[in-house]
């Protein structure tokens, strides 16, 4: 619990948002703690808190996914980019692999 401009206490809370997976993917930044894979070309060793942009293909990151499944470990990571200030939203791993598992399943069955 972190206190807001005003002082009021405030907290990280689940949203629902529709998006597009193919947007997601091309400026997702995959993490495991601190350091990650840029989603669009693969980058390896990215740093959430210092890499803004891709070195490799210059893409700007504006979504986060982890297989980090501890509420404590997610919490650790949210902190992170609230006290950084970071533009990141930090998205559902496994939603996300799951809506591009379904897109590419059904992309192979279009003639």
């Amino acid at each position: 619990m972190t206190a807001d401009a005003s002082g009021k206490n405030t907290k990280f809370v689940r949203v629902w948002r529709q998006l597009s997976v193919e947007d997601v993917k091309k400026q997702l930044l995959y993490i495991d703690d601190l350091y990650g894979t840029c989603g669009n070309c693969k980058k390896l060793g990215l740093n959430y808190l210092k890499d803004k942009k891709c070195p490799d293909c210059g893409i700007t990151f504006k979504y986060l996914a982890t297989k980090l499944s501890k509420v404590a470990d997610i919490g650790k990571i949210l902190s992170r980019i609230d006290k950084e200030g970071l533009d990141l939203t930090l998205i559902e791993r496994e939603d996300f692999e799951r809506s591009s598992a379904s897109d590419a399943a059904r992309d192979l069955f279009k003639s």
